[in-house]
């Protein structure tokens, strides 16, 4: 499966996932986000704020009609996919060098991505204009900026008769997501969870419900970390309310919570980013977090006394999602690769290279198969780390899990929406 010909640098790979936390990272103000000199909210408001009125429908068919291009232009996240050395010592990456020598088709890839609306900044501009952004595929995360873009037609509806590999191996959620039904726009290209962190080395008892993130006989003063984007989703699943379809009542409620817990004096700070650093330094007991950056310090970076788990209510679930922007120069070429990323060779390479959860069905058996391989050359705690993945229920969820404690976080749909939101929510962390 698996064409490496050498033992995996455990150094090169903790700082790939350490600094792999800033693709969740997002900007928490308007004065914070600032693309070309235009504050991101701004660029909302300027473009409808998400409604239909004058939105470009596209012909699928028509689109996605002819042969491939000779290149794509990819843009993604830094250090989130697979990447290997040739001889040279130069770097590349396998599985988008297999893609061309299969296909003939060259891909430029940039790690151009850091932030969603800072990148959807950069590219609004071109999209209103009816001009290529020059990418023909990015990667983003299920949110405001990418339903912007699906509803005023500035990505591509997809030609979903053109996906067989996805339509055979994509997970059921990934086929059919709250965010784009049918997958009419998207490819999910990895996804993961939000729920608590803890250090066995500094909570007093058990962490397993939600108020215990603000019980103060349970954990330090100045101890626990808050997720500012995520932490409104999280509290509204485990006060029992549906984040999905929660409106400004329920908002207020989790808003409330928050609150309170402020005033206790346990929150250490609201983290858009750096959490991990925190926890690994000891500076945090508890913390709101993402899978894939607490499964991969437990299991493969040796901090054993950290442990990610989901409390009583449950946690959250997020994607990020393959699309083609609009006026795309190779959309014929783009949907191939998109739909390359499901072969279970290549899915399962990504995976272990990423560590977060993927959206292709056969990548826990490529982890096993990885691992025996590992095995038979020698290659013990390598194998051992990858057996270890493979168990985690927090990289191969089971549909019993997804249903029983997973929710989708809430998608805001107007710019009155956002802006109440905003309101509600923003204060809290802005004290």
């Amino acid at each position: 499966m698996s064409e490496r010909n050498e033992q995996p640098d455990p150094d090169a790979i903790q700082a790939m996932m350490r600094h792999r936390l800033t693709r969740r990272g997002f900007l928490r103000t308007a004065g914070m986000g600032v693309a070309g000199g235009v504050a991101i909210p701004s660029l909302l408001a300027a473009c409808g704020g998400g409604g239909t009125s004058g939105k470009k429908i596209w012909d699928a068919k028509e689109i996605f009609s002819g042969q491939p291009g000779d290149m794509i232009n990819f843009a993604n996240w830094p250090l989130y996919i697979d990447k290997a050395k040739d001889p040279d010592g130069n770097v590349y990456y396998p599985s988008l060098a297999k893609f061309t020598k299969e296909t003939d088709i060259q891909v430029t890839y940039k790690e151009a991505i850091q932030d969603n609306p800072v990148f959807f900044g950069k590219i609004q501009p071109q999209l209103s204009a009816g001009q290529p952004t020059g990418w023909d595929i990015i990667v983003m995360s299920n949110g405001w900026e990418s339903y912007v873009m699906m509803e005023r037609g500035w990505v591509y509806p997809l030609d979903t008769s053109k996906r067989p590999t996805f339509d055979q191996y994509a997970v059921g959620w990934a086929k059919d997501p709250n965010y784009d039904p049918g997958a009419a726009h998207t490819m999910v290209y990895q996804w993961g969870l939000t729920s608590i962190a803890v250090n066995h080395d500094l909570v007093t008892a058990p962490i397993t419900k939600l108020d215990d993130l603000m019980d103060t006989k349970k954990l330090p003063p100045a101890s626990v970390g808050m997720l500012v984007d995520d932490m409104k989703d999280f509290v509204m699943k485990n006060l029992g309310i549906d984040p999905v379809t929660s409106g400004p009542p329920e908002w207020k409620e989790a808003a409330a919570w928050l609150l309170k817990q402020r005033d206790t004096g346990v929150v250490r700070g609201y983290y858009s980013q750096g959490y991990t650093d925190e926890l690994t330094a000891g500076n945090v007991a508890a913390s709101m977090a993402w899978s894939g950056d607490v499964v991969y310090y437990n299991v493969w970076g040796g901090y054993s006394n950290l442990e990610f788990l989901v409390p009583e209510g449950g946690c959250c679930a997020w994607a990020d999602n393959m699309m083609i922007p609009a006026y795309a120069a190779n959309p014929v070429g783009a949907l191939e690769l998109m739909d390359w990323y499901y072969r279970p060779d290549i899915a399962t390479d990504l995976q272990i290279w990423v560590m977060y959860m993927s959206p292709c069905t056969a990548t826990k058996q490529g982890f096993l198969d990885e691992a025996q391989a590992a095995e038979e050359k020698g290659w013990k705690g390598y194998a051992s780390k990858l057996y270890t993945s493979a168990k985690s229920e927090f990289i191969f969820p089971s549909d019993e899990f997804m249903s029983q404690e997973v929710s989708w976080m809430r998608q805001l749909k107007t710019q009155d929406e956002k802006d109440e939101w905003d309101a509600i929510f923003e204060p809290i962390s802005e004290h």
